[in-house]
């Protein structure tokens, strides 16, 4: 019988194969460790429906970091669903015809729970203020270019709703001035296509503000680090995100900013068709999950413009 670790290392090379994205693939493995954390003896006879439920009651049970301290706090139902698809996965895997490794997914008799996403995602207006004044104010740093570096790569993430990935990828190639246009390429995206997102007048003005200061930089990443002439790092970015919640108090979550740009581009221009594009979404129903943050002032304003002499 072959090791399960072994399996999941081959699992990865072959979603590897398929073109997904690494931080997709990080995902898998962050979900499979907690499984081996859970029983660390873990053998394919025990991927039993017994056993997956087992492990979300530790998961529930399980101190988790939340800043500096450790808490227990239940596992929401959206993070259910997203460890359930990712192992269930590999179980899938482990049970096509081609490996036969198990006689099924132990997830086929367990419902996956209900997921409603209520919470608004987006920042307010407000909030966006704050972070940008704590930055441009409040926040001391080493030299002028970590203020200007920010300050843009704030409103790059504002401006274009692009994924964490796809902003720490960018090179200096992928920004065309001339064209006002940035390429986001598909190595770095989790759709794994190219697409193009324009820029706006206001993003232009942010980010050559930042080059004129980093203009004695050689790397060829957008984002550069103070420590060294290299690119800004995943890890960096986390070492911001945590500042700027410090001093805000505010969520400032990446992916937060991406709700907000789906939502005031929304507001702005209501075509959905565009905003797919600009995202990178492969389906409507991807898109219309980030608009969820619309609020009920703006649905009853939309209502009041509704007349029947615009009916077609």
């Amino acid at each position: 019988m072959e090791n399960i670790k072994d399996l999941f290392e081959q699992f990865i090379k072959h979603k590897r194969t398929e073109g997904h994205a690494p931080m997709t693939l990080k995902n898998y493995r962050e979900h499979f460790n907690l499984l081996m954390e859970f029983k660390p003896d873990l053998e394919l006879k025990d991927l039993t429906e017994k056993t997956m439920v087992e492990f979300f009651e530790y998961r529930d049970t399980r101190e988790r970091a939340v800043g500096k301290e450790k808490v227990v706090r239940q596992l929401k139902n959206s993070s259910k669903a997203t460890a359930m698809g990712k192992l269930s996965s590999f179980f899938t895997w482990l049970a096509d015809d081609k490996r036969k490794c198990i006689e099924s997914n132990p997830f086929e008799k367990i419902n996956y729970p209900n997921v409603e996403y209520t919470d608004k995602r987006a920042l307010t207006l407000d909030e966006i203020y704050k972070i940008l004044n704590v930055i441009n104010n409040e926040m001391r740093w080493q030299n002028l270019l970590l203020k200007k570096r920010n300050v843009a790569m704030i409103n790059f993430l504002l401006f274009t709703g692009v994924r964490k990935g796809e902003l720490l990828g960018l090179k200096l190639s992928d920004l065309d001035f001339k064209r006002k246009a940035i390429m986001i390429r598909g190595e770095t995206s989790k759709s794994k296509t190219t697409r193009t997102i324009p820029m706006s007048f206001e993003l232009v003005q942010y980010l050559e503000d930042y080059l004129r200061e980093r203009a004695d930089y050689k790397t060829e990443y957008l984002w550069v680090s103070n420590n060294d002439d290299r690119k800004f790092t995943e890890h960096g970015m986390k070492h911001f995100v945590e500042q700027l919640k410090g001093k805000t108090e505010i969520n400032c979550h990446l992916h937060r900013f991406r709700h907000t740009f789906a939502v005031n581009f929304y507001k702005q221009k209501s075509n959905i068709v565009a905003l797919k594009k600009l995202l990178g979404h492969k389906t409507f129903k991807m898109t219309v999950s980030y608009l969820r943050s619309l609020d009920d002032e703006y649905v009853a304003q939309q209502m009041q413009e509704f007349r029947l002499a615009n009916f077609m």
